[in-house]
């Protein structure tokens, strides 16, 4: 399973790597890996088409982080989802992974990793 790094998966989203983290807190799935203090987590890549839908979701429409995250995984599954008794939406799963892809790219080699531990002594 490839994964990519917290700072990565902030960036491919467009969002601060915090908001990406208090996010992931909120979503109940089993993909979502657990946070622990000093080391980063890893996101899997499959996670992230509905990590970026959930996100427009929530800034688009105003839905809460869980709920958001839940319809981007039916939207991903089928194309379009049901968000009502007489609504339904969509989604261009094509535009979204090419988006995805091309975005991946960047991030991968402009996010640098963080040094930890002391600064080294010259």
């Amino acid at each position: 399973m490839r994964a990519v790094t917290t700072a990565t998966a902030a960036a491919v989203l467009g969002i601060k790597r915090k908001a990406l983290d208090n996010i992931l807190n909120r979503l109940d799935d089993e993909d979502a890996p657990k946070g622990r203090q000093g080391v980063e987590r890893r996101i899997p890549v499959h996670m992230l088409a509905d990590l970026l839908l959930a996100t427009e979701l929530s800034q688009r429409l105003g839905t809460p982080a869980r709920e958001a995250y839940a319809v981007a995984r039916q939207l991903r599954d089928g194309g379009s989802a049901s968000v009502g008794p007489f609504m339904r939406i969509g989604v261009d799963m094509e535009a979204l992974r090419a988006e995805l892809d091309a975005q991946l790219e960047i991030a991968i080699e402009s996010v640098v990793r963080r040094p930890r531990g002391r600064p080294r002594r010259d």
